[in-house]
């Protein structure tokens, strides 16, 4: 019996098996959480690339929106100013009826041609009129104002204060709130005058350098 018991090899466990799946679910492990890494790190490269997206559209959008808004005013101002071309050159045809009625006349006939004249510009006036033609008040004797006056030229009058209106050669016109043609006048400025030179302040030349 002791003999048997000594024939019998002693069985050493085998840690091999057990450490190689040790190391397989180690790398696995790894594997795992590398993965899990990269798709994280995917994920916020997609958040990313989403954020950049929305902003280009929201900034898309509201540059749609300016452009809208842009569009809207343009259209509003074109309406608003479609006739201005067109009154600015009926203007011209009002100055001449204005003139050929100034003329004096004691000829009936002549005088029934300007009451004529008088009413197709009276007509050419109240169609300017409802499209937002307004006249200027200028009166002679205020003071010049730049903004809605020319000057086409300047006397004096001493009787009357500097850089006011002596004469209105044209009458000037708005339409709406925009200046369509300014008023011409002559306005009152003191004309300058030039110093003449004193003889007693000419510099007498001495004797010596004057040459014999």
């Amino acid at each position: 019996m002791e003999d048997l018991e000594k024939e019998v090899p002693e069985v050493k466990e085998d840690n091999t098996s057990s450490k190689s799946a040790e190391a397989s679910g180690q790398k696995e492990e790894k594997h795992k959480k590398k993965k899990k890494e990269t798709m994280e790190d995917q994920l916020e490269i997609i958040s990313d690339e989403l954020k950049e997206v929305k902003d280009k559209y929201f900034r898309a959008l509201a540059e749609m929106d300016n452009y809208k808004k842009r569009m809207t005013d343009d259209l509003k101002k074109e309406r608003t100013y479609a006739a201005y071309n067109l009154s600015d050159k009926l203007i011209d045809s009002i100055e001449i009826f204005d003139q050929a009625l100034n003329v004096q006349t004691e000829d009936p006939n002549f005088k029934n041609f300007l009451f004529g004249f008088r009413m197709i510009k009276d007509m050419f006036m109240n169609a300017l009129n409802q499209e937002g033609v307004t006249l200027i008040n200028t009166t002679v004797g205020e003071i010049f104002d730049p903004v809605t006056e020319h000057a086409v030229d300047t006397s004096y009058d001493e009787t009357k204060p500097e850089n006011t209106i002596l004469k209105i050669v044209k009458k000037g016109y708005k339409f709406k709130d925009r200046l369509l043609r300014p008023a011409m006048v002559i306005i009152n400025i003191k004309p300058k005058t030039e110093n003449n030179d004193d003889p007693s302040d000419e510099t007498e030349v001495p004797s010596e350098d004057i040459i014999a």
